[in-house]
């Protein structure tokens, strides 16, 4: 059996767009705590990062095989409910 190992290293954003459809068999990710790379990121605030992801996770999807494996390891932070609790209370 011959194993096959490619890594990439760059910006998520451009380097999976490089990839054709369906071309990965393993996809293990812990994606940045934008709200804390200020710099780089430009500080994404923790009630808009899913909207941030998400185009990344379309591409994570789109090159995944219908048979691969996805690991997403995110490290919990606790943020105050208070505010998203007053916008569904009104």
């Amino acid at each position: 059996m011959e194993l096959h190992t490619d890594l990439y290293l760059g910006d998520s954003k451009e380097e999976l767009r490089k990839l054709n459809d369906n071309c990965i068999d393993l996809i293990v990710t812990s994606p940045p705590y934008a709200d804390q790379r200020k710099d780089t990121y430009g500080g994404i605030p923790h009630d808009k990062y899913v909207e941030w992801f998400l185009p990344i996770s379309e591409q994570l999807l789109r090159v995944l095989k219908p048979t691969g494996t996805f690991i997403l390891n995110i490290k919990e932070k606790v943020v105050s409910i208070i505010p998203f609790a007053t916008k569904l209370a009104a």
